[in-house]
């Protein structure tokens, strides 16, 4: 199956590695995931990268308007660093979930949804394995993930899957 993969959002510095690869054959009017990039690093207040992240989702939204063939997302993101307790924080768990949701009420289609939070990731290539293998036909299973660099920097994505649900 020729697979075309779309990248847009932020351009992270984590993800210099080569565009996903797009099959051979692939119809770039009929993509088939979608790679956003999300950069909250500078974002001085909690409101902000709340608001930041509302216009990410519908940056999202608007692509899966455009290109009805999206099947899967990867949102992957770079948290806060400037307000008080964003070095502890976290991505809340319940964001795959609650974008995968949105996407199925207000879409009326069912897109596998990956929230991966690069901000610990110091190699590239590695993150690139890792995005890389979320649009890879294998790669299935699962409705909505919402993960750190920590968990999947040493196992693949599927593995962390299944460790969480098996």
């Amino acid at each position: 199956m020729s697979r075309q993969v779309l990248r847009r959002g932020d351009p992270l510095p984590q993800m210099t590695f080569p565009p996903v690869q797009n099959s051979e054959g692939a119809d770039p009017e009929r993509p088939f995931g979608l790679l956003w990039g999300l950069d909250l690093t500078d974002c001085k207040t909690r409101k902000q990268a709340k608001q930041d992240w509302r216009r990410a989702v519908d940056g999202v939204k608007a692509a899966l308007d455009r290109y009805p063939s999206i099947r899967r997302v990867c949102l992957t993101c770079l948290r806060p660093r400037a307000f008080p307790g964003s070095v502890t924080t976290k991505v809340p768990g319940g964001l795959s979930l609650q974008l995968h949701n949105d996407l199925e009420r207000d879409r009326g289609r069912y897109v596998q949804t990956l929230v991966l939070d690069a901000t610990a990731c110091h190699d590239p290539a590695a993150l690139g394995d890792r995005i890389e293998e979320v649009f890879e036909e294998g790669c299935d299973g699962w409705s909505e993930l919402t993960l750190s660099w920590d968990e999947v920097a040493e196992d693949s994505i599927r593995e962390v899957w299944e460790s969480q649900n098996f």
